[in-house]
């Protein structure tokens, strides 16, 4: 199945079988949310656009529309015109009745502070928002303040500095909480996890994660969030070096923990001062799709639902408020990039493993269609089924030209995918109308049906399939008229 797909990605994109999941990592969650599905079955805040394009929150999608018509059912775009508004949308989706969210500033200067910020955005159920910078909460998020009716916020990273600043440009009814951190991600790590600890009643922590606190290295950072958010563990931060050891503030919380999860470049640190007890755990890969598919092999190898975001640096931002999401669906965050770079081999290994056990049942792409095009939804129609098909072309067809009275009358319904593929879901029979009692329906294949009327009249035939329905009129003992349609 994955040569079909190959042969229709652009050039460039490669989706090949890959083998096991890795047997060499934990595969049960060392914390205390064990799958939490609550959810899943497409219970998020979306609508259908004119464009045929799923979006949450119902985003305008400004980029320039991709080669589909529409995305299978289970098939989701989190868009938006920025790092901003995707914030919002995931907020959105992720806790669309809270009344406390997280306020972190999404300036590059800044962008660990969300991140960092997850794990506690998870325990407290609130969603996190971007501000426009340090002091600025920006019109996007202060919009969403009032839509959302938010009425408290708490403070972390940066804007905690600023925070008279920011109390200023909330919306009328919406206060602060609570202040956490300042624009050393160091400081900020520390006081999250002070918040943590107080919100899970914890004095030491079951894991922790530790992550580099090189700004080249974000993309690590980026990795562990869903992790770290979905297993209530804090995440740290120090220099990537054999020489560095956990910077002082945060050792008594590193060093007590029970397990630390080294994550990509933090693997080089030294944990030397670490309690005896202490089990360390290196997530990492030679590249930053190795390190994810270390760390989803290590907590999600059986992953039902699937974030598809940039991994390239320019791209990251798309994912900076998005892990509390992906943690409430126990997901999977994978990354994919520009049309001129191939598929990760991460990635890749990811999907032919979850695509050869039939897992997935929601795909997510975060960023919308311009942030990840090597990905053509219709593609994974035949490749993901669980995701299921989506309609391109619906007809009926009269097999019998002149129908009469008590004759064995056939009809054939054609149903073709975005894929241009015929579509294998059955199809649903029945008979309406005014007369319809008169008609029966004798047998049904797999998209054709064959029906007896004992009277003489007009019989409406109607074939559903993946929601949408066609109509054809029988005139019996007369002449055959058109098929009309209806639904999606």
């Amino acid at each position: 199945m994955f040569h079909e797909l190959r042969k229709k990605l652009p050039d460039g994109v490669h989706l090949h079988e890959g083998g096991n999941i890795l047997p060499s990592l934990p595969t049960t969650r060392p914390s205390r949310r064990v799958g939490s599905h609550r959810m899943r079955g497409l219970g998020w805040v979306a609508l259908i656009g004119a464009s045929g394009l799923w979006a949450f929150a119902g985003v305008a999608q400004a980029q320039s529309a991709p080669s589909f018509t529409t995305l299978p059912p289970g098939a989701f775009m989190l868009a938006g015109s920025n790092r901003y508004q995707i914030a919002v949308n995931a907020a959105k989706a992720a806790y669309p009745k809270a009344t406390t969210a997280i306020l972190a500033s999404g300036a590059t200067s800044n962008e660990m502070d969300a991140l960092l910020a997850s794990p506690l955005a998870t325990a407290l159920k609130a969603p996190i928002l971007l501000t426009q910078n340090a002091s600025t909460i920006g019109k996007t998020t202060a919009q969403a303040l009032t839509s959302m009716h938010i009425s408290s916020v708490v403070l972390v990273g940066a804007v905690a500095a600023q925070a008279s600043s920011l109390k200023s440009g909330l919306p009328s009814g919406t206060t602060v909480s609570a202040v956490y951190g300042s624009a050393d991600p160091s400081n900020t790590a520390l006081s999250v996890a002070g918040a943590l600890a107080k919100a899970e009643s914890v004095k030491t922590f079951k894991s922790v994660f530790v992550v580099s606190s090189a700004p080249q290295n974000l993309a690590d950072l980026v990795s562990a969030a869903p992790a770290a958010a979905m297993t209530g563990s804090p995440i740290f931060v120090a220099k990537p070096s054999s020489k560095s050891s956990i910077p002082a503030n945060e050792a008594p919380y590193v060093d007590s923990a029970g397990t630390i999860y080294a994550v990509g470049a933090a693997s080089a640190v030294n944990f030397a001062n670490t309690s005896a007890t202490t089990k360390l755990v290196p997530l990492t890969g030679a590249t930053r799709s190795d390190t994810l598919l270390a760390i989803d092999n290590a907590f999600v190898p059986q992953a039902t639902s699937v974030f598809i975001a940039n991994g390239g640096n320019n791209h990251l931002a798309d994912s900076l408020a998005v892990a509390p999401l992906i943690a409430e669906q126990d997901g999977a965050l994978l990354f994919m990039y520009d049309a001129n770079r191939p598929t990760p081999s991460g990635t890749q290994t990811f999907l032919s493993n979850t695509a050869a056990a039939s897992l997935v049942t929601t795909m997510t792409l975060v960023g919308g269609p311009t942030a990840v095009p090597t990905i053509d939804y219709t593609m994974l129609e035949t490749d993901f089924p669980a995701l299921g098909d989506a309609v391109n072309t619906f007809t009926l067809t009269p097999a019998t030209k002149t129908p009469t009275v008590d004759s064995v009358i056939g009809v054939t319904a054609k149903v073709v995918s975005d894929a241009q593929k015929p579509i294998t879901t059955p199809v649903s029979w029945s008979i309406t109308g005014s007369n319809s009692s008169n008609a029966v329906i004798e047998s049904t294949g797999a998209d054709s049906a064959s029906l007896v009327a004992v009277t003489p009249g007009t019989y409406v035939v109607s074939a559903t399939v993946d929601g949408a329905t066609q109509t054809l009129s029988l005139n019996i003992g007369g002449t055959t008229s058109g098929a009309t349609s209806s639904g999606s």
